[in-house]
This record gives C-alpha cells, sequence and structure tokens, in this order.
C-alpha cells in the first residue's frame, strides 16, 4: 500500500471508529455530585448543554426507598410550600393532571384509598409505591407501565400511586412520546438501574416532552423507567431538610411568599417523602 493509501486508510478508520451520538442532537451535562440530605436521600444540580450550548439547569432528588417512605396526598389546593409545612415533609413534589374542579384526571391511590377515575385511556405509566404488608416480593416504589399492566384498584398490592402521561421511556429504553414543539416546565419521576427513585425538575421551560425523554435517555443518570407530571406552572420541586432548603424552578422560589400563594401555582395532589 503506498503512503497515500495508507494515509486514506487511516482516515477512513479514525471515521468509523468515532464515538456518535444516538439521534441528531448532541446531549451532554455537567457532573453529577450527589448531596447527602439524609439516609438514601440525595440532590444534585446540573446545567444541560446541547450541542455545548448551556440550554437548561436541571434540580434532581434521588431516593432510596429502602430508606424512605412515600405517600400521596389529595384536597383543597394549596401552595407547595403549605403542603410541606402540613405534612413536614423531607421531599415535595407535584402530582399528576388535575380538571377544573382539582379532582385527578387519572387515578391516584392515597393509603389505600382510590380517588379520581379507575380508568383513563391517555394515563401510560403510574408511579406506586408502599406495598401492603411489605412484601419482599414487589419493590417498594415502582412505575408500571400501563400499556403492559392492568390496574384494578381494589387489588393494587401498592397503597400509594400516581397515573400520569407520557412515559417518556419504558424498561427498553424506548422513547414513548412523539416530537413536538410545545415546550415547558416539567416534572418527572424516573426509577434507575440500581431501583432507586429519581425527580426531575426542570429550572425553565427549554424542553419538549421528546427531547427530555432523549436527554435522560443519553444522561448519566441511568434512568430506567421515565414518567411525566404535571407541566407548567404546576411543575413544582420543594426540599426541607433541617440543614437544607431548596425550591425549583428557583424563579419562583425567590417570590415564595407571593407568587406561589397565586391560584395557578396550587396544588391539589402532591407525593411526599418521608425517612422510614
Amino acid at each position: 500500500m503506498t503512503a497515500r493509501g495508507f494515509g486514506l486508510f487511516l482516515i477512513c478508520w479514525a471515521w468509523l471508529a468515532m464515538p456518535w451520538a444516538a439521534g441528531a442532537e448532541e446531549w451532554g451535562h455537567t457532573d453529577i455530585k450527589w448531596q447527602i440530605l439524609g439516609r438514601g436521600l440525595s440532590f444534585t444540580k446540573v446545567e444541560v448543554f446541547r450541542e455545548e450550548e448551556a440550554v437548561e439547569t436541571l434540580a434532581v432528588v434521588k431516593i432510596d426507598p429502602a430508606a424512605n417512605a412515600f405517600r400521596v396526598f389529595h384536597h383543597r389546593p394549596q401552595s407547595i410550600t403549605a403542603w410541606q409545612q402540613e405534612l413536614k415533609a423531607l421531599v415535595v413534589f407535584n402530582g399528576s393532571y388535575y380538571c377544573r374542579d382539582g379532582t385527578p384526571c387519572g387515578l391516584i391511590i392515597t393509603d389505600g384509598k382510590p380517588v379520581g377515575p379507575w380508568r383513563n385511556a391517555r394515563m401510560r405509566g403510574m408511579f406506586v409505591a408502599e406495598p401492603k404488608g411489605m412484601s419482599p416480593d414487589l419493590p417498594r416504589a415502582t412505575i408500571l407501565d400501563l400499556t403492559l399492566t392492568t390496574i384494578t384498584p381494589q387489588k393494587l398490592p401498592w397503597t400509594q400511586g400516581v397515573q400520569s402521561f407520557p412515559l417518556l421511556l419504558d424498561a427498553n429504553e424506548r422513547i414513548r412520546v412523539r416530537r413536538s414543539d410545545k415546550t415547558a416546565h416539567r416534572s418527572v419521576i424516573a426509577t434507575d438501574r440500581h431501583g432507586n427513585i429519581l425527580v426531575f425538575n426542570t429550572n425553565s421551560g427549554y424542553f419538549t416532552l421528546y427531547d427530555l425523554a432523549q436527554f435522560l435517555k443519553e444522561s448519566a443518570f441511568e434512568v430506567d423507567t421515565a414518567l411525566n407530571l404535571d407541566g407548567g406552572s404546576e411543575a413544582q420541586l420543594y426540599i426541607k431538610t433541617k440543614d437544607f432548603e431548596y425550591f425549583s424552578p428557583t424563579s419562583w422560589g425567590t417570590q415564595l411568599g407571593t407568587l406561589l400563594d397565586q391560584k395557578q401555582f396550587e396544588l391539589p395532589t402532591v407525593v411526599a417523602v418521608f425517612p422510614r
């Protein structure tokens, strides 16, 4: 082989060996640096990059269900800070969609009691937690794919649950949402490959659902299954421990006494996290 031919061979080989991102977009984020908030409870904040441009900030809570319990609450709408003050929970975040009268659009289970419609064909996933009797055969918290699992409230072996849509990622790493141009603030609950529950909340309204699913799939968070929760002004995450307090989106958190008292920021359903 001539020197010229050998040089062309090396260029082609190098081109074929280059790593390529899955899909047309290239996603990245800053290093994940977990801050320990309690036993089995950690927090991090990462900057999200798209084609090396910073586009979003994500607040992320990692929860080990073996050390922390989940409960779903539903009553008259109130601010997320009022929920935390009432419940004294370490973490509070918004639930799924609700109707104008505050009733859930999909089924929720709160301490074993079903609330809302037993069937809604639009619902694609259900976060469930706290199995009855703490059965060793059932995960203490997980996400069910409702296209594969039929829900009968009376027979559901978990005492807490929230249905929502869409399922962003399923257990086969498939993106389960179509592309669109609609962006908004987002809340997502996910399972990771180690059995932890991850709660993501965006700081701004950059992400479409498809882009967020693509980012989660390519990220270093090792997401297994991801379920979208209610978005827009309802997408809120509040953390309050003895030594740490954080509200996301941060731009709303700086106005906790005014902005969150407005009706459009009140929540009728929340998921709360408590130490076991």
